[in-house]
């Protein structure tokens, strides 16, 4: 006749040296194994900056709360007019003007393609405003493209801020331009002095 209750002691004994073997093993799978660590957005510096016309600011001045649609980081904290509606992530690159001229960002990243509107390019960056400077545009002028998830590819970004249709808006006209890499935000006052005029920015991941 079988015993049942030794039967149990000696599953009961099985299952727990099973769970510690799998313990074990556990443990030194982790210690061998060296598991990537999270990337922070912090590190992420864009080095070789080239813009030859444009004094660029890399120091964030306070100014208080947010104000939208202006392409600053207004309180500092790595952000372009957050709260704003517009489309944000670890790379940003806003432009704001008050004038009713038709001016145009292009940012293309390391795949020589331009971020477009709806679509994601190869470098991972998406154009979600497009403003012609006209009363579609509410009279909040910005134009904005940001990298809509991963981490940004290495390579050479190009930023262009190009006057297409200066209208009746009497010239020089001035654009901010704000880009954001990371948790630092460059931020540039770019004049455009004649019709068709453009200001280049370029940096490196």
């Amino acid at each position: 006749m079988r015993d049942d209750g030794h039967w149990r002691g000696l599953q009961r004994k099985i299952l727990s040296r099973a769970r510690g073997f799998l313990t074990a093993l556990a443990l030194l799978t982790s210690a061998c194994l060296e598991l990537p660590r999270p990337r922070d957005a912090a590190v992420l510096e864009p080095h070789s900056l080239r813009a030859p016309k444009l004094e660029v600011e890399s120091t964030c001045t306070p100014t208080g709360v947010e104000r939208c649609f202006d392409a600053l980081d207004d309180n500092c904290n790595g952000i372009i007019d957050e709260g704003c509606g517009l489309q944000t992530g670890i790379l940003q690159f806003t432009i704001a003007w008050s004038e009713g001229a038709d001016v145009d960002l292009r940012v293309t990243g390391p795949d020589g393609v331009a971020a477009k509107a709806g679509e994601a390019n190869d470098s991972g960056l998406v154009k979600d405003r497009d403003c012609k400077g006209t009363v579609d545009c509410h009279g909040q002028n910005v134009e904005n493209v940001f990298l809509a998830e991963g981490w940004p590819r290495r390579g050479r970004y190009v930023v262009v801020v190009a006057l297409d249709d200066a209208r009746d808006v009497q010239l020089p006209m001035r654009v901010r331009l704000s880009a954001r890499v990371g948790q630092r935000v460059l931020t540039a006052l770019v004049t455009l002095a004649a019709r068709r005029d453009e200001q280049t920015f370029e940096f490196s991941l």
